[in-house]
């Protein structure tokens, strides 16, 4: 053997050596910073006889942290739908409570990927809070409502943004939702919030996944479509049987002891225990109501109105609406008219509750149940 391949053996021995030692210390500074993130020293699956496995072992399967409960069931069935959705939730292990900074109102679960564009970010370690105030409020910007939550270790539940600055997030889910009542989502849009993402990700030494842009378009014009056929108002109007108008101290009586308040927008609104509006009854020319002016001047008509995507058990609320506007014309001497001022006779009522059935069975089978949490975020 000559002295040359004598020397390439040694130097390939070397190489081999050095490689393999590069790795076992790779290795050690991983499983550290791995001890200092969780406070323990993690188990090998491979090697540990006593670590959890899938099979005979106990497995503690998270579960994700409690939604809004004003939520519909119908909505919490979409929510169970959103297979896209379902890989990046993270639950929360049963018996563990959130760090008292926490508040019940600040947690969230990640976003409803069907009508949101959703990129998710992780990072080694927890993100600097001035970043994500910075990435929060430019990604508000962009003209759709946005959503950012980070995912808390300590508490094992998602965090709405802004939060408090002493929680340690190392992921991220950020959202734009994809429709609203202005109209879907345009690629400029939806490319401001990919760049922002990948933005502060590479700032932040961290990796993120984004969506693809055309499809996501696509989806936000879907959705705006589908938003267009059942965006649909129903309406009855009061009038009286003569020129002189409704007196407004009376109408204002009537209504409030039906439990309408006179807000700042103008007109009386009927709301639910938690704050839904059911219905509203305004002046019928579309002029703000007030006190005063309705101690100053008859009302000329007075038009009860219900928004239909966003009204819970709509059916019922119907029939409300209809026996209310029956009751404000016998006690005013007034007539129940449609929107072209005529008679609003019972087969007229029926027709209406017909359209109203077809509205909510079409959200029905999309998934997004009239008044529930889906809707209301949709028609906003």
């Amino acid at each position: 053997m000559s002295e040359l391949q004598l020397g390439l053996i040694v130097i390939g021995v070397l190489v081999v050596a050095g490689v393999y030692g590069f790795n076992r210390f790779q290795e050690r500074q991983l499983r550290r910073r791995m001890e200092r993130g969780f406070h323990e020293r993690p188990a090998d699956v491979l090697l540990d006889e006593h670590a959890p496995h899938g099979g005979d072992g106990h497995r503690i399967e998270p579960r994700v942290s409690s939604v809004d409960a004003a939520a519909s069931d119908g909505a919490a069935r979409a929510q169970a739908d959103e297979t896209g959705a379902q890989g990046a939730r993270e639950p929360s292990i049963e018996g563990e409570r959130a760090p008292a900074a926490v508040t019940p109102a600040a947690r969230q679960a990640p976003a409803q990927s069907r009508i949101d564009y959703v990129c998710s970010i992780e990072a080694a370690e927890p993100l600097a809070h001035a970043a994500l105030n910075q990435f929060h409020k430019a990604a508000s910007a962009l003209g759709k409502p946005v959503a950012i939550s980070g995912w808390s270790a300590a508490s094992n539940e998602w965090i709405a943004l802004p939060c408090a600055a002493d929680l340690a997030l190392s992921r991220l889910q950020a959202s734009l939702q994809l429709a609203d009542r202005t109209g879907p989502a345009n690629r400029v849009q939806l490319s401001s919030m990919r760049d922002l993402v990948h933005q502060f990700a590479e700032q932040a030494g961290a990796s993120c996944e984004c969506p693809e842009i055309d499809q996501a378009a696509q989806t936000a014009a879907e959705i705006d479509r589908f938003c267009a056929r059942v965006d649909v108002s129903i309406g009855c109007t009061v009038m009286p049987q003569g020129g002189a108008g409704l007196p407004g101290t009376k109408v204002r009586g009537l209504l409030e002891s039906a439990g309408f308040m006179l807000e700042s927008s103008g007109r009386f609104v009927l709301r639910a225990e938690d704050g839904t509006v059911l219905m509203a009854a305004e002046h019928s020319g579309g002029e703000a109501l007030s006190a005063e002016r309705l101690r100053a001047a008859p009302v000329p008509g007075l038009t009860l109105t219900m928004d239909v995507p966003r009204v819970p058990g709509g059916a019922r609320v119907f029939d409300r609406m209809i026996e209310l506007g029956r009751q404000l014309a016998h006690a005013l001497d007034a007539s129940m008219v449609d929107d072209n001022r005529a008679e609003l006779t019972e087969a007229g009522v029926k027709v209406i509750r017909q359209q109203l059935r077809s509205v909510h069975g079409a959200m029905e089978a999309e998934g997004i149940p009239a008044g529930g949490a889906l809707a209301a975020r949709l028609f906003s």
